[in-house]
């Protein structure tokens, strides 16, 4: 059937320091909703993705500055239907994604 026109909106390499990563920080302020313990778990889990290039063994440790991309993870943005090309990352780095699942309800996105 016809189901007309559908667009995709998609946002790329938005800088995670302006709008967050998913991942909290450590010196971030914690909502009140959030247990001390559970806030100060996620900042130092060796899986937030802010703590990866400081891991001890990580080569990324000598680089002294911020590089998006690198020490400092980009976020992408898409909806239903949008895409992310395969592709060599820059210098054969590996790469790391972690996908966030949201719900829209009313005006607000919760995180399942």
């Amino acid at each position: 059937g016809s189901g007309g026109e559908v667009e995709v909106m998609y946002g790329n390499d938005l800088d995670t320091s302006v709008y967050g990563s998913g991942f909290p920080r450590i010196g971030d302020q914690r909502p009140e909703s959030v247990e001390a313990s559970v806030w100060d778990e996620y900042c130092r889990s060796p899986w937030n993705l802010n703590n990866m290039p400081k891991l001890k063994g990580s080569m990324l440790q000598a680089i002294r500055h911020n590089i998006n991309g690198v020490t400092v993870p980009w976020l992408y943005l898409g909806m239903l239907f949008s895409s992310f090309c395969w592709h060599f990352e820059d210098h054969c780095f590996y790469s790391v994604n972690y996908h966030h699942w949201y719900v829209w309800s009313c005006s607000s996105f919760f995180l399942l």
